[in-house]
C-alpha cells in the first residue's frame, strides 16, 4: 500500500506541475517571437444609398446625348446647362456623374408622295401626286441618369406648340427644350418662396 501512496504522490506531483508550469509566464527570449497579433476585421463597407435628390445634388460632371429626333432641343439643354455654371460636359459616360438623354418625337411636317402606274382602262401611264400634313404632337423630352448605374432620377417632358411655318417650328422646339432645362434647374435650385 506505501508504494501505491507514493505513486499516487508522484503522479499528483506531475499534475500539478504541468499545470502550475502551463499557466506561469515564460520569459521573453530575444530569440523567442512575439506571437502574432490577429488583426481586427475590418468593418465591412456598406454602400451608402442616395437619394435622387442626393445623387443630383452631388453631381457635378454630365454627359448629354441625343437619343431621338431633332437636334434643335438637344443643342439648346446643352448650352443652357452649360452656361448655368453648375455642371462641365464631359464627352465619355467613364468621366460622368450624370447622363442627361434629350430626346424629340413627332414631326408636325408635310409629306409628300408620288407615284405613278399603267392604266388597265386606257394604257396609259397615270401619274398621281398626294401631299398630307402630319399634325401629330412634337413633344420634347430630358432624362436624367446616374452615370454609375442608370437609375433614373428625373424625367419630364414638354409639347412643342404647332406651327405652320419652319422657323415657328424651330422657335417652338427651343421654347419647348427651355422650359425643360428651366424645370431641371427648379428642381436642383428651387426658386425661394416670395
Amino acid at each position: 500500500m506505501g508504494h501505491q501512496r507514493h505513486a499516487i504522490g508522484v503522479l499528483l506531483l506531475v499534475l500539478l506541475w504541468t499545470t502550475w508550469g502551463a499557466a506561469a509566464p515564460q520569459s521573453t527570449n530575444s530569440a523567442q517571437q512575439p506571437p502574432a497579433e490577429k488583426p481586427m476585421p475590418s468593418p465591412e463597407k456598406k454602400p451608402v444609398f442616395q437619394t435622387p435628390s442626393m445623387r443630383l445634388a452631388s453631381a457635378r460632371n454630365i454627359l448629354i446625348i441625343r437619343t431621338h429626333g431633332s437636334t434643335i432641343p438637344f443643342e439648346t439643354i446643352k448650352s443652357t446647362l452649360d452656361g448655368w455654371g453648375r455642371f462641365s460636359l464631359v464627352e465619355t459616360k467613364d468621366k460622368a456623374d450624370l447622363i442627361i438623354e434629350v430626346a424629340s418625337s413627332g414631326d408636325s411636317g408635310v409629306q409628300v408622295s408620288s407615284s405613278s402606274s399603267v392604266s388597265g382602262y386606257s394604257g396609259q401611264e397615270e401619274k398621281s401626286t398626294s401631299s398630307r400634313k402630319d399634325l401629330t404632337p412634337t413633344e420634347v423630352t430630358m432624362a436624367v441618369f446616374d452615370a454609375r448605374n442608370q437609375r433614373p432620377l428625373w424625367s419630364a417632358t414638354e409639347s412643342v406648340k404647332f406651327a405652320m411655318k419652319e422657323k415657328g417650328k424651330e422657335n417652338n422646339l427651343v421654347e419647348a427644350a427651355e422650359r425643360l432645362a428651366a424645370k431641371f434647374h427648379d428642381r436642383l435650385e428651387p426658386a425661394a418662396a416670395k
